[in-house]
């Protein structure tokens, strides 16, 4: 079986979570932008400020989730996460 390689972007608090939960994601993420073998761009709302990474993100034909606490609607992507999530939403989310 696969595993599914996400690429995740955000500010440290939201990568640190995420780091804290790693043992019970059902995928594997990393945060180098180097890496260019994802399947999923994950990326909280704050890091679109970022051009470069907002530029990677919109050329990408790789899967796009939104991770937001507001409820604001983006056509531009695949999926939203709405924050705060639990480990089985991101896990359901990422793998659909």
């Amino acid at each position: 079986m696969h595993q599914i390689n996400v690429l995740i972007f955000g500010p440290s608090s939201f990568l640190i979570t995420l780091n804290e939960l790693k043992s019970f994601l059902k995928f594997n993420y990393f945060t180098e932008k180097s890496n260019t073998d994802y399947d999923v761009i994950l990326f909280h709302e704050d890091f679109l400020t970022d051009k470069k990474a907002k530029d990677l993100i919109f050329k990408s034909e790789s899967l796009k989730i939104y991770a937001s606490c507001k409820n604001n609607i983006l056509e531009n992507f695949d999926a939203k996460l709405q924050l705060p999530a639990s480990i089985k939403e991101i896990n359901e989310l990422v793998e659909n």
